[in-house]
């Protein structure tokens, strides 16, 4: 019979796969299961000195990024640190929703960081840091946004339907991305999409069709 501790090492594997890292929020959930409570309670242990080594071992082992202390600070560290290989990769600190480096959500983690901004909860010193690192960096993507929203909402489409050529009239998430497309395959008929936009959605959708 598989104990409770297994169990949840067996989803922290899980959520490690999705989220590239071993320290989820006390919140956070996988496949039903309170991965955040349990790593927490682990922890606890830890410094209570109730962990039994061989756990102690496994956990270190199996996970080489766990931290039995973590805080805010070495969360935002560990993301900053991944922001600063997608911008060597890309030349832009202004990753996407989807994007991953290294087996880390980096669209995710900037994403959250904006949002945290314009909830007014990010520390000064993260939002000086941000800024002076990376000198492209936007709080807000009012003047990209219609292109790389429609974009995002390809890929989402793209991995939904094993196409990146939807029927005029398909949705995804709500999003008209049929409309969006036949839109972007008109202004290139009339010569009207730049150069940049053809061959970043000719590489990003190997299957794009412009007829």
């Amino acid at each position: 019979m598989t104990s409770r501790f297994d169990e949840g090492v067996a989803h922290l594997h899980r959520y490690v796969a999705v989220h590239g890292t071993s320290s989820p929020r006390q919140r956070d959930v996988i496949d039903g299961f309170p991965i955040g409570r349990w790593v927490n309670t682990r922890r606890t242990d830890y410094r209570r000195g109730v962990l039994p080594a061989e756990r102690i071992a496994q956990l270190e082992s199996e996970f080489p990024d766990w931290r039995w202390k973590t805080n805010a600070r070495t969360s935002f560290a560990a993301g900053l640190t991944h922001l600063r290989r997608y911008a060597a990769a890309h030349g832009t600190g202004n990753a996407r929703r989807h994007d991953v480096i290294d087996g880390f959500p980096i669209g995710t983690w900037v994403a959250s960081r904006r949002a945290e901004y314009r909830a007014g909860q990010m520390p000064p010193e993260h939002v000086r840091q941000i800024e002076a690192e990376f000198p492209d960096w936007q709080w807000t993507l009012r003047t990209r946004a219609p292109f790389h929203v429609g974009l995002d909402h390809l890929h989402s489409y793209a991995a939904a339907h094993g196409t990146s050529s939807p029927p005029r009239h398909a949705t995804i998430d709500g999003f008209p991305i049929g409309a969006w497309v036949a839109k972007r395959r008109t202004e290139y008929r009339r010569h009207r999409l730049s150069s940049d936009r053809i061959t970043q959605i000719e590489t990003e959708f190997p299957d794009w069709q412009w007829n």
